[in-house]
C-alpha cells in the first residue's frame, strides 16, 4: 500500500539515497579499502556530521543498513496468524520486514558487484547469520506451539526451524544478488522467483 509521506521525510529519504549513491559509485569504480568517508561526503555534497546522522560507518553506506530486529507487532503476527506451513508464513514475515529496506535498481546492481569484495563479503555474511538466528528462534517458537505446521516431526523443532530459516535466507540472498533476477522487479516477486528455483532444483535430488 502506498503511503503518503511528509516533505521532511521525503527529504530525509532523498539525502540517504544520495549518500548511498555516492558511496556505491565510488567503491564500484575503485575498491572498498581505497574510498574514504571524506570522499563519499565530497561526492554527495554533505558534511561528515550529516553522513554520520544517517550511517554509522562506511560499510553501512556501501552495503546498506543492517536489517532491523523484528518489532513486537511483527513477532505477535508471526506467532498468532493462522497458517498451513512455516515456510510461507516466514516468507510473508520477511516480505513485510524488508519492504522499505531496499534501494533503486542502479544501487542494487552496484552492491551486487561490490559484494564480491572479500572484506565486504565477510561483513555481509555476519549480517546474514545474525538475522537468520533471530528468524530461526521465532520459527522454533511457532513450531513448538503449533505442531500442525511441522513437516519433519521426527526432528527437534529447533532443527526444523534451522532448515526453514536457511531456505528463506537463501531465497532472499538470491533475490538480492542473483544475475538472473531483474532489479526493477519488486523485491517480493524476486523472493518468490528465487524460492521457486530452489524448489525446482531440489526436486531432482535424491540422497
Amino acid at each position: 500500500m502506498q503511503q503518503n509521506i511528509s516533505l521532511r521525510e521525503q527529504k530525509r529519504r532523498d539525502t540517504r539515497l544520495n549518500i548511498e549513491d555516492a558511496a556505491t559509485a565510488l567503491v564500484d569504480e575503485r575498491s572498498f579499502s581505497s574510498v574514504t568517508v571524506e570522499e563519499i561526503c565530497e561526492k554527495a555534497g554533505i558534511s561528515r556530521r550529516t553522513f554520520f546522522n544517517y550511517f554509522d560507518s562506511k560499510d553501512t553506506a556501501v552495503l546498506g543498513s543492517p536489517s532491523l530486529d523484528f518489532d513486537q507487532a511483527q513477532k505477535e503476527w508471526f506467532l498468532t496468524t493462522p497458517a498451513t506451513d512455516a515456510i510461507s508464513l516466514t516468507l510473508e514475515l520477511m516480505k513485510q520486514h524488508v519492504d522499505d529496506h531496499h534501494e533503486n535498481s542502479e544501487i542494487a546492481q552496484r552492491r551486487r558487484r561490490i559484494a564480491r569484495d572479500s572484506e565486504l563479503a565477510a561483513v555481509a555474511l555476519n549480517r546474514k547469520r545474525a538475522k537468520t538466528t533471530e528468524v530461526m528462534e521465532l520459527i522454533a517458537q511457532r513450531l513448538q506451539q503449533d505442531g500442525s505446521l511441522r513437516k519433519l516431526p521426527e526432528l527437534d523443532a529447533e532443527t526444523e526451524a534451522m532448515i526453514v530459516a536457511g531456505l528463506v535466507r537463501e531465497a532472499i540472498w538470491l533475490a538480492l544478488g542473483s544475475p538472473d533476477v531483474d532489479c526493477e522487479d519488486p523485491l517480493t516477486e524476486r523472493i518468490e522467483y528465487s524460492l521457486q528455483h530452489i524448489t525446482n532444483y531440489a526436486k531432482g535430488l535424491s540422497w
